[in-house]
């Protein structure tokens, strides 16, 4: 029996993937903020912009809270704190406190 062997080409470049990179980040890196709301956790593109123009915008997508007090790298923050590229942005709702 007459085999047919094909030589492999290791100076070849590997061919470029038609998907591209299923696993890279969606947002750009330059101003990703991870933003989170209960179950919901998103790397978002939304570095510089302020805590209320976060809330506006993502409230539906991310079942923000009206009433829930934003917090930045475990500091609480106001509606017009702007977060900065990298940083995480919690909204958490306070529920069951006793007392003032």
């Amino acid at each position: 029996m007459a085999e047919m062997f094909q030589r492999r080409h290791e100076d070849r470049a590997p061919s470029p993937s038609v998907l591209g990179d299923v696993f890279a980040s969606s947002a750009p890196n330059e101003l990703a903020v991870t933003v989170c709301h209960g179950p919901y956790a998103e790397e978002l593109p939304v570095g510089n912009m302020s805590v209320g123009a976060i809330r506006e915008r993502f409230s539906d997508r991310l079942d923000i809270d009206p009433q829930s007090q934003a917090i930045v790298d475990g500091h609480e923050v106001d509606e017009n704190t702007v977060v900065r590229t990298g940083q995480l942005l919690t909204f958490v709702r306070k529920a069951g406190e006793k007392g003032l």
